[in-house]
């Protein structure tokens, strides 16, 4: 696989993958303002947002059952809304906000017990749907992620990376979380992201449980 630095010229819908937090197994009792949001907090879990791809636009009904009415915690299966409030010009073709604000992606998002996430976005392969992510626990009730994950070319080559950085809260049942995003995209040889990003997209997570049942 060709690793050099490429500028990404596709036409992808918006395009995004996935963070994760550092190293933490216990369940997350979250706090009825989760960090003082308050009345600012993001939006329910329950809003209903077109999916990011364009043959897509059915919401989702995802079922309670007695999983869902365990202690609080982040670990488990979730299907995610990213909307975006910031957002500026780069690779991707997305608006640039403010004023206003857009349906950034949705995908199934893996949070591990050891720390580690995954996350499979509504995106073509090429457009990097798959990533990864390490999180930890925050002392107020929060959780933090950070995510890596590839972009890549029409030619297959790797176009840029990319990192996202999360902080969510869990719902007192369990059922849902909410938070805030930033991603970033870097050029293909800034392996780790921590340079100066190409492109800057912020908002607001907005996460439903997915259970067995």
């Amino acid at each position: 696989m060709n690793y050099r630095p490429v500028r990404s010229t596709w036409t992808v819908p918006v395009v995004f993958a996935v963070a994760a937090f550092g190293l933490f197994f216990a369940a997350t009792q979250a706090k009825a303002d989760c960090g003082g949001w308050g009345k600012n907090a993001p939006p329910s879990a329950a809003t209903r947002i077109p999916f990011v791809t364009p043959s897509a636009n059915a919401p989702f009904s995802h079922p309670a059952d007695e999983e869902s009415r365990q202690p609080a915690t982040i670990v488990g299966l979730w299907h995610v809304v990213y909307t975006a409030t910031y957002s500026t010009s780069g690779p991707l073709p997305v608006p640039v906000v403010p004023p206003g604000s857009f349906p950034f992606l949705q995908s199934y998002k893996t949070w591990h017990a050891d720390g580690t996430e995954w996350e499979n976005a509504f995106l073509p392969p090429s457009g990097g749907n798959v990533c990864f992510g390490v999180w930890k626990q925050l002392e107020n009730g929060t959780v933090k992620l950070h995510h890596i994950g590839l972009m890549f070319a029409p030619d297959g080559s790797i176009a840029n990376v990319f990192t996202v950085d999360e902080i969510n809260c869990v719902s007192r049942d369990g059922k849902s979380y909410a938070g805030t995003f930033d991603f970033k995209i870097f050029e293909a040889s800034d392996i780790f992201g921590t340079g100066t990003p190409l492109q800057e997209v912020k908002g607001n997570t907005a996460a439903t449980r997915i259970t067995v049942d």
